[in-house]
């Protein structure tokens, strides 16, 4: 990354091949919360459901917190170092080509992963609207959008912005119909039995971390503007995630569904059902061509893999596991969140303890107080919920 000054103009980076002024604050908020608030935001009403709706507004509050402090301890980590990296940069940097290779393991797994729920997601969707089978649905959709990836669309980082946007507004819309239809009864439900139910879904829905090195990319003479966009943001998800869990479980209940909007549309008459899964049809779609992309790009800029075994490769992967009959959309989600996350998130703590020792730069105005406080709850919390949600699976 270079600097590029001219007279007394502000201030503009190279980012990307492409010369861009630094960042002001809701800008930068805007970036991370678009890489953390997606479709995964369907899958958390039906998990706080099966806990109950007190302990699940707990769970999205301590987990949001979690979240917060690890992207604080991974902006920590971007400021120490000299260079631009992404997180596989990084684990090469501080822990050695192990941690690059376990690293870039996680990360492939993950986004194969979300391809999948994507395919079982948009199958669900589909079905609602037009009846039939969400398996053949499913294929529909993986047929459609494997021509759109063969063919090469070009998608950019406005293209994500403006869904995520939409998104938002989405959601406060869906709380406002659904709220004159709320049932106080579903607000006292408790199931102590399921309390680690939520984990892995609500951990997805929160991760967000690939956007935090390529904010400070952004940002990085405003290391104080970095790091308030960063709490900004988290508490700008965990807002949005509460209230849509909320209104659509204090609606449907124990009732809810996988995907909240098609319980949501069930509940509220067929005009909330047409909304609601179009917008899911949307968002699920755009991300998979999203994720689609960017994962066949990384394998042929990365490990010189050619364009097409790369695009056959990420399309087929997914396709091949949800013909081996994985399809369900939670129990999926559940696992990339509670293991592939989570795992992720493991390594960036020993990447801060690593990067506190042995960074390039000082942190400055960044510093975090009470940092190894953070460092062990953090490592503790996450190692506890990878635990149970692998020994959950098997």
């Amino acid at each position: 990354m270079k600097y590029v000054c001219l007279k007394h103009e502000p201030k503009h980076l190279l980012h990307a091949g492409v010369f861009k002024k630094e960042l002001p604050l809701y800008q930068a908020v805007a970036l991370i919360v678009s890489g953390t608030i997606g479709a995964g935001v369907l899958g958390i009403p039906y998990a706080i459901a099966q806990v109950g709706l007190l302990p699940g507004i707990l769970y999205i509050v301590v987990l949001g917190l979690l979240m917060m402090g690890l992207n604080l301890m991974l902006g920590s980590i971007a400021v120490r170092t000299k260079q631009s990296m992404q997180l596989s940069g990084l684990a090469r940097k501080y822990i050695g080509r192990w941690g690059e290779l376990l690293m870039t393991v996680i990360f492939y797994s993950m986004l194969l992963g979300v391809l999948l729920i994507y395919i079982i997601g948009e199958g669900e969707a589909l079905a609602a609207i037009f009846g039939g089978a969400p398996v053949f649905w499913s294929l529909i959709f993986f047929t459609l959008a494997t021509v759109v990836l063969f063919t090469g669309m070009k998608t950019i980082k406005t293209v994500e912005l403006i869904l995520t946007l939409a998104i938002l507004v989405v959601v406060f819309f869906i709380a406002a119909w659904s709220a004159p239809f709320t049932q106080t009864v579903h607000f006292s439900y408790i199931n102590m039995a399921a309390l680690f139910f939520p984990y892995g879904v609500i951990l997805f829905a929160f991760h967000g971390t690939n956007t935090i090195p390529e904010a400070h990319t952004l940002l990085k003479e405003k290391s104080v503007t970095f790091k308030h966009a960063i709490v900004i943001s988290t508490l700008v998800s965990m807002f949005v995630y509460v209230l849509f869990a909320i209104m659509v479980v204090g609606v449907t209940g124990l009732q809810t569904t996988e995907i909240a909007t098609i319980g949501l549309g069930d509940a509220l008459g067929r005009r909330m059902a047409l909304f609601g899964n179009i917008f899911a049809i949307i968002a699920m779609g755009t991300s998979y061509i999203m994720t689609g992309l960017a994962l066949g790009d990384s394998l042929h800029w990365d490990y010189k893999v050619p364009r097409y075994l790369a695009r056959l490769f990420v399309s087929f992967v997914p396709l091949i596991l949800f013909g081996l009959g994985v399809r369900h959309f939670i129990a999926v989600i559940d696992f990339v969140g509670g293991i592939f996350v989570s795992l992720e998130m493991l390594l960036i703590v020993l990447i801060y303890w690593k990067a506190k020792q042995h960074g390039d730069l000082p942190v400055g105005k960044y510093a975090l107080h009470h940092s190894n406080l953070l460092l062990v709850l953090v490592f503790v919390a996450l190692a506890i919920g990878a635990t149970y949600s692998f020994f959950e699976l098997f």
